[in-house]
């Protein structure tokens, strides 16, 4: 059986203050988009998700005394419900399903996908671009509802979104039907590229073009982001075309109170100039 304890390195009597700095403590080292070790992430992940709760803690506690399987479940690897929660964050002040969202199977096959009886769910596109997505924004949305009456709703989009996360807010879908609880409003997100960048999951992606010679020479690029802020990118002497320059930390958002965001990427482009006879001539011993 799983030593949850020594998985987060705390006493058995550790409080719930001290468990969840633990896990923050190993999510900062070893998250997967910081380059850390993910074997380790899950596992500190897993015993989080059982500790964390006053009464799986006591029914695991038992089972460590009396033999048994934990049964605290588990959750996806890379999101933590408590953790992660402000990532996705709900309606109107109010906190989405966190598995409904993702569709996950538990184990022993028990789906978390939505009945089919009843009033339908109501399914809209919201599309922005990824310098929208930088930040925490609200956008008040109309949709029409199977029964024909307009609806309005108020989305909370949290910074760092991924495109096409699916977004679900009980109780906004259809209410055709009237003595059944209504259907869920589903949200799905489109991220679109912008300001002369491209997304990769949280890596963002742009190109940037120098002479034959600031590439011998090495030179330093000013670079507007998407955040509208200007940064110096040096760029080596001998960078060869196509190079990569990575800009640590200055990707899409992850996770705003564990400070994490993706990487920068600029592809340089090297331009060669017409030369004249003149010119050729001059540099033709260099």
């Amino acid at each position: 059986m799983k030593d949850y304890y020594q998985t987060l390195g705390v006493n058995e009597d550790a409080s719930n203050d001290q468990i969840k700095k633990a896990f923050k403590d190993i999510a900062k080292k070893e998250h997967p988009d910081r380059g850390g070790n993910e074997t380790v992430f899950k596992e500190a992940n897993e015993a989080y998700n059982t500790l964390k709760n006053s009464q799986k803690r006591h029914d695991y506690d038992t089972q460590r005394k009396f033999g048994g399987s934990t049964g605290g479940g588990q959750q996806h690897p890379f999101f933590n419900e408590e953790i992660f929660g402000d990532f996705f964050s709900g309606f109107q002040g109010g906190d989405m399903d966190f598995n409904s969202r993702f569709n996950f199977t538990q184990p022993g096959g028990r789906s978390f996908r939505s009945s089919n009886r009843g009033n339908r769910n109501v399914q809209v596109k919201m599309a922005i671009s990824i310098k929208e997505a930088m930040t925490s924004s609200e956008k008040t949305i109309n949709y029409k509802l199977p029964s024909g009456r307009d609806e309005y709703a108020t989305i909370k989009i949290p910074a760092g979104v991924q495109h096409g996360v699916n977004f679900k807010f009980a109780g906004l879908g259809d209410d055709s039907i009237k003595n059944l609880p209504r259907g869920d409003l589903m949200v799905v997100m489109s991220v679109l590229d912008s300001d002369g960048f491209t997304r990769k999951i949280n890596d963002l992606y742009t190109d940037k073009t120098i002479t034959c010679f600031q590439a011998v020479r090495g030179h330093k690029i000013q670079l507007r982001t998407v955040e509208d802020s200007i940064i110096s990118v040096n760029v080596p002497s001998g960078t060869q075309h196509g190079t990569l320059l990575m800009i640590k930390g200055k990707g899409m958002p992850v996770h705003k109170t564990l400070n994490i965001r993706g990487n920068l990427y600029v592809k340089i482009h090297i331009l060669i100039p017409q030369l004249s006879a003149a010119d050729l001539k001059k540099i033709k011993d260099l």
